[in-house]
């Protein structure tokens, strides 16, 4: 038997692996939450054989299909257009601004490039949307309105992340709210907040909302 150290799994494996997730889950082969462990083991991996178990039985899932007549309406309406669930951004770059219709989960990868997601004129479903974000190697920047309640939480190896909470009015009286989850690896998170087009200066200064700012590296 060889008593030579496991090899550690090369970073362009270790991309591979994170692309062909992002696929299955835009894909509708795998739920958030496997995406998010999954994606977890790969980012952890210290070894090919550890890496290789984050797609594990994943050839052995069925595509996902939808039954006719089975969809709810959203509270906007029938016409409301179906919800994004994911921004990705490989060696490029991927922004969403002006009107746009979040899901209740978005999921945000930044591989070796840049994410914006810029929430001022988002129609946002009621209650809470949930933003996971995987940053290797990038960056993604999230905008804010003045009077959305919101929280940032995550962690940061060998890069930064900048969170931020504000709740501009007491709790009992948000009906939407946005909750961000960040895990970054070599990357960064910048989340801001910036007035919508047209709203009166002053309304809310951003300098007067009560914030947390952290950079962590481990």
């Amino acid at each position: 038997m060889s008593d030579l150290p496991a090899r550690p799994p090369a970073p362009e494996r270790r991309d591979q692996i994170l692309d062909l997730l992002t696929q299955y889950f835009t894909a509708g082969r795998i739920e958030l939450e496997d995406m998010e462990r999954r994606m977890e083991i790969a980012a952890r991996a210290a070894t090919e054989a550890e890496l290789d178990t984050a797609l594990a039985g994943l050839r052995d899932v069925p595509a996902r299909r939808e039954s006719p007549g089975t969809a709810v309406a959203a509270p906007m309406g029938p016409d409301r257009p179906k919800g994004r669930k994911a921004s990705l951004a490989f060696m490029s770059g991927m922004n969403r601004r002006g009107r746009w219709f979040p899901a209740q989960r978005h999921l945000g990868v930044a591989l070796m490039g840049g994410v914006v997601l810029d929430f001022r004129e988002a129609e946002l479903e009621p209650g809470t949307t949930e933003v996971s974000l995987w940053v290797m190697w990038g960056g993604v920047e999230i905008v804010v309105p003045p009077d959305l309640d919101v929280e940032v939480e995550g962690f940061a190896i060998m890069g930064g992340l900048r969170e931020l909470s504000q709740h501009p009015a007491p709790l009992e009286t948000q009906t939407r709210r946005l909750r961000v989850r960040a895990r970054v690896l070599m990357g960064g998170v910048d989340v801001k907040v910036r007035a919508r087009a047209g709203d009166a200066p002053g309304a809310a200064p951003p300098s007067s909302l009560p914030r947390r700012e952290r950079k962590k590296l481990r």
